[in-house]
């Protein structure tokens, strides 16, 4: 055999191995960097959209307008009797303000429209002021109470973008009716409305050709009588996109059902445009004017959203630019949110209700779990026997940590409330059931914890003469008490997320009062933010994220808390 075929040595194959190990060793790490950035990126993800819907609800639009308390109307007799200025007619005080605000409001309709600028329950709010102060009735006060959740979402933008834009040079006004203008300007003033609402024509056009063109390839794969009566719905589809492309070109335009609105703020009023051309523009007065005097400046407030196809009309869109421009109507931190409970009315709810009704339930929970775990933990690992019960009871405690949490809820269901009849919807019910489910877990960590001491703690303890049951109380406990605190802190934070359990024992109903005590119906914040999620109103939206953003930040702290203790308090052996 020569020296070219002897294989080739130990060293040489090392060697050559070594480019692929270290190239396996990069894809690797880079595998662990994607895998970190995939999981950032989803967190900051999901923070980010709860976020930007729930900041919007840590503020709220309130009025902020002159009430008079008219003695009539509260306690007409003067006798000062609380049951009767109780039955005042508060809600009529509140019309009367807005009455006053927008004095040339006569017909029923409008008056319907103007009242739902107020939420019906501001008058219990007003009611309970004058109960607390009677010295009030008689004397105008300022009226400070939320809007109605929809001209909230309004003025947020939510519901539709408010976009003002400023028009410039001689705008002259001028009654050509009873309840309509006709503003002039300059030629060219209005070029920009005009191509604004020429735009969204053909928008709106190139969207029911496309559904058209959808259409019509869908009745290729049907029967010849199927087609022939969908083609119909065809032939409507492209009119009417021929109808809004010939309507774009028109050189007046005539505003309609389906086109922007537009507003022009002028001198304190607001007038609708009706049609539209280059220098003159026929509206409706929504808001009369101060006066029709030519202006030199205004603004133009563009609502893309057509009116039909939101529940703010253009009448009451008015009128709350014209309260926001007069100081009547304030935007402010919403207190409410964090001071009442659950309501039916969006801006008069708040998750203090639901945060009471954790914190009885998380303290129930502690007060039922944690002694028990840890005595148990104790007793498993340093008193008990090792035969076969022990066995089974360790194999049980280790299966019950994996249990689905509403198998618990059930056994609740079962056990507290068919078998004992406990309080249904109560903190203490609730409790008992999130106990059963977070002792396996801090009997498990506080195992961990306690089998940590090294050995020769115990031994020198037992070998000065101290008992077994001073032994572990004296001496083992307390240097497991840290990763005992930990395991607990982690069961507890866990029990405060948990929904499934506490929808089966009835935590789920509706409650408007803040309990007061561990039997008191209630609710905790996840089932808060499930009721408020399956809420068909948009106003919920934002209240939901905001009551999420409450709930991430408590679990945050606890586990923050979890993390601070075990590092302030570990030994290292």
């Amino acid at each position: 055999m020569t020296e070219s075929q002897k294989k080739p040595s130990t060293k040489t194959l090392i060697a050559a191995s070594l480019p692929r190990r270290y190239r396996a060793e990069q894809r690797f790490r880079l595998y662990g960097r994607a895998a970190i950035l995939l999981a950032v990126s989803a967190l900051a993800l999901l923070l980010f959209s709860v976020g930007a819907q729930g900041f919007s609800a840590f503020s709220i639009y309130r009025f902020n307008l002159p009430l008079t308390l008219s003695a009539k109307q509260i306690d007409p007799k003067g006798t000062a009797d609380p049951k009767v200025i109780a039955k005042g007619r508060y809600r009529k005080l509140i019309q009367q303000a807005l009455n006053a605000a927008f004095p040339d409001v006569r017909s029923r309709k409008e008056k319907r429209a103007l009242y739902a600028l107020s939420t019906g329950l501001n008058s219990v709010s007003l009611r309970n002021k004058v109960l607390k102060d009677p010295a009030l009735i008689g004397n105008e006060i300022r009226f400070t109470a939320p809007i109605s959740d929809d001209l909230d979402l309004y003025l947020k933008g939510k519901i539709t973008p408010r976009q003002f834009t400023k028009g410039t040079g001689t705008l002259i006004p001028e009654a050509t009716g009873k309840r309509t203008l006709s503003l002039t300007a300059a030629p060219g003033a209005f070029d920009g409305l005009i191509a604004h609402i020429r735009k969204k024509r053909l928008t709106q056009a190139e969207r029911l050709e496309m559904r058209a063109q959808k259409l019509r390839t869908s009745l290729e794969m049907v029967s010849a009588e199927i087609a022939a009566a969908q083609q119909k719905n065809v032939d409507s589809l492209l009119e009417g996109a021929t109808i809004l492309r010939q309507l774009a070109q028109e050189e007046t335009l005539h505003l309609g059902k389906l086109d922007p609105s537009i507003l022009f703020d002028l001198k304190g009023g607001y007038v609708k445009a009706i049609t539209l051309s280059d220098q003159k523009i026929t509206g409706s007065i929504l808001v009369t004017p101060q006066s029709l005097e030519p202006v030199q400046s205004w603004r133009t407030l563009v609502l893309d959203s057509p009116e039909r196809a939101r529940r703010v009309s253009d009448q009451q869109a008015a009128w709350a630019e014209t309260l926001l421009t007069r100081g009547h109507v304030k935007r402010a931190f919403n207190s409410i949110f964090f001071s009442h409970a659950d309501s039916r009315e969006p801006e008069l709810a708040g998750i203090a209700g639901a945060m009471v009704g954790s914190i009885l339930t998380l303290l129930a929970t502690m007060l039922a779990a944690v002694p028990i775990g840890i005595l148990a933990a104790i007793y498993l690992e340093e008193f008990a026997p090792n035969n076969r019960l022990t066995d089974f009871i360790e194999v049980n405690i280790n299966n019950l940590a994996a249990v689905p949490s509403i198998i618990f809820g059930l056994l609740g269901l079962a056990v507290f409330l068919n078998v004992f009849h406990m309080p249904r919807s109560a903190p203490l019910v609730g409790g008992l059931v999130l106990a059963l489910m977070t002792l396996p877990v801090i009997i498990i960590a506080s195992r961990a914890a306690i089998k940590s001491v090294p050995p020769s703690i115990r031994e020198a303890a037992l070998g000065i003469g101290a008992s077994k049951t001073q032994t572990v109380f004296d001496h083992v406990l307390p240097l497991a008490a840290p990763g005992i605190l930990t395991g607990t802190i982690i069961g507890l934070a866990r029990a405060l997320g948990e929904t499934a359990p506490l929808l089966m024992i009835g935590m789920v109903a509706f409650i408007a009062d803040v309990p007061k005590s561990l039997t008191s119906p209630a609710t905790v914040m996840p089932v808060q933010i499930y009721l408020w999620a399956s809420s068909s109103e948009r106003s919920w939206e934002a209240r939901t994220a905001a009551a999420i953003i409450i709930l991430l930040l408590l679990m945050i702290i606890l586990n923050l808390t979890a993390v601070f203790l075990r590092h302030k308090f570990e030994r290292r052996w």
